[in-house]
């Protein structure tokens, strides 16, 4: 069985160094501090002088305050509600940002897509982001609502939305590019409505290096062949593991696809749900021509009441 590595909200097991949250606050690293607290609704009854000194109404200028390559942390606070309207909110973020949202449910940080052309472009390096609830479907057509370039980011526990309706989608829900090195995906729930599709979920389409998608729960509908995670181009050293993948597209024959590129790297004990009832063992995880991944114990499953089969055959 896979190893879980995010079995608690908000609490990363491992990189103690990007700080862990408990019951009693969040642990800083070393040199970093909480630059800003972000509320929409601005100070509330009992908000200690901590918070009021600190506290800000929009993820941008709480980003503003930050110092680069620091640690530095905002503290996004429970009920902050917040639309993304352009592609310039996190224009102002330096690297090593850690953006850590606190609330669960209805009170978990909320920030939803409202223009086709809205985005968040993430260009610099080592930034963390967690604990968000993120609507990526507060309009039709939302071109590419997240999109990363910049080495190292990590997206743990975040609630992914792509879809609501059949004219409130993204396209391309995140979109990892030219740049993103090092990327980490891990511990986060996407999901959407079944039959209101997005041409790309997750999308890998540089040749980046040391990709990882770790543990994450997906279920939403994307185009059949492209599935919910899409590489187009030969990333390197690739990590996918432990991840739960349903395309919920009345013919999906893809959950994870690799594009026949030679990318490089190992995938195990993924189990991935497709809609076509085909040759179970070529569907789910799909690779193309020339893909060099090593494949460990991942299954597929394509009909109601089934246990999954082997997605590959083993070597010999």
């Amino acid at each position: 069985m896979t190893q879980q590595f995010f079995p608690v909200g908000n609490i990363p097991l491992f990189g103690a160094g990007y700080g862990i949250r408990t019951n009693f606050g969040i642990m800083l690293p070393p040199g970093g501090t909480v630059a800003a607290y972000v509320r929409s609704t601005g100070p509330q009854t009992g908000d200690d002088a901590a918070i009021i000194d600190r506290l800000v109404t929009t993820l941008d200028a709480g980003l503003r305050r930050c110092r680069s390559g620091l640690g530095d942390t905002v503290v996004v606070l429970p009920g902050h509600s917040e639309s993304v309207v352009d592609a310039t909110m996190l224009a102002n973020a330096v690297a090593g940002t850690r953006i850590i949202g606190i609330g669960n449910g209805s009170a978990k940080p909320t920030f939803r897509w409202t223009a086709a052309g809205s985005q968040w472009a993430l260009t610099v390096a080592d930034v963390y982001v967690s604990g968000l609830k993120l609507r990526l479907e507060g309009t039709n057509g939302i071109t590419k609502a997240i999109l990363v370039t910049g080495a190292n980011s990590t997206w743990v526990d975040n609630e992914f939305q792509v879809a609501s309706g059949a004219s409130n989608k993204a396209t391309i829900a995140f979109e990892v590019g030219s740049g993103a090195d090092g990327t980490t995906i891990a511990g986060n729930f996407w999901y959407g409505t079944a039959t209101h599709n997005v041409t790309d979920g997750l999308k890998v389409v540089a040749a980046v290096d040391r990709f990882r998608l770790l543990n994450n729960h997906m279920d939403f509908s994307a185009t059949a062949a492209n599935g919910c995670v899409h590489f187009t181009a030969a990333a390197t050293k690739v990590a996918v593991g432990g991840n739960f993948v349903q395309n919920d597209h009345t013919a999906s024959t893809a959950a994870i696809a690799v594009d026949a590129v030679a990318s490089t790297g190992m995938a195990w004990d993924n189990y991935t749900s497709t809609i076509n009832n085909g040759t179970v063992t070529s569907q789910g995880i799909t690779i193309g021509a020339g893909c060099l991944w090593r494949l460990f114990q991942s299954f597929s499953c394509d009909e109601p009441i089934k246990s999954g089969a082997l997605n590959f055959a083993a070597a010999t």
